[in-house]
């Protein structure tokens, strides 16, 4: 599994790797300093499995990295570890299309706790979070019983292939799921789908 971690500061990123790798000796964790290391890396090597990436870069916005490796590479699983925790900044990256958000201000355990749960491909976002997803009062959509049993996988983190294997149906027909679910909920990421799901309940019912 290769990471890439996108950070300005060395004694950080020092420190996460020595988390990552002491969480997951099978890591490849490969480190980059600037949004333009960070988008060679990807023209060079390809997709990461997971990018960690920081906001506040010295040469451009984390933002721009954040959009451009989306594009670059889409099925990669964006993290953003950041100094900033103001819920407008949260949703704005879970909108361009962040998995998690991980603030820097998190204690040692949280932050070990964070990467657990990231690495096993679940979602995580400071507590009390509430912005990212939209809608939330809305009545509950109408999800047929498989989309109801896809979303209910998303949730625990599963990614398309162990969706397909538990279901016993093709990973293609998982996508068309996936695809379906975020129209019918009115999102644009599997992260705000599974956020708006909690609220109502929907990985809980059929």
């Amino acid at each position: 599994m290769d990471v890439l971690l996108v950070d300005d500061h060395a004694l950080f990123r020092a420190g996460l790797k020595l988390l990552l790798e002491v969480k997951r000796p099978d890591l490849r964790v490969h480190e980059t300093v600037g949004a333009t290391a960070a988008m060679a890396w990807v023209q060079s090597h390809g997709t990461p499995d997971l990018c960690l990436l920081d906001l506040e870069l010295k040469d451009h916005s984390g933002m721009l990295v954040l959009r451009a490796i989306r594009t670059m590479a889409p099925h990669a699983a964006i993290v953003i570890i950041s100094a900033t925790d103001d819920p407008g900044a949260v949703c704005a990256c879970i909108q361009a299309g962040a998995m998690s958000y991980i603030p820097k201000s998190a204690s040692s355990e949280v932050l070990a706790h964070a990467i657990a749960r990231v690495l096993a491909g679940e979602v995580f976002l400071p507590e009390g979070f509430e912005g990212a997803a939209p809608d939330s009062h809305a009545p509950s959509p109408a999800l047929t019983p498989r989309q109801r049993d896809v979303l209910r996988l998303l949730n625990r983190g599963l990614p398309s292939k162990l969706i397909a294997r538990e279901l016993g149906i093709s990973e293609y027909t998982v996508k068309d799921h996936i695809a379906s679910i975020l129209r019918i909920l009115g999102v644009r990421n599997r992260t705000q789908a599974v956020i708006l799901a909690r609220r109502l309940t929907l990985h809980e019912q059929g």
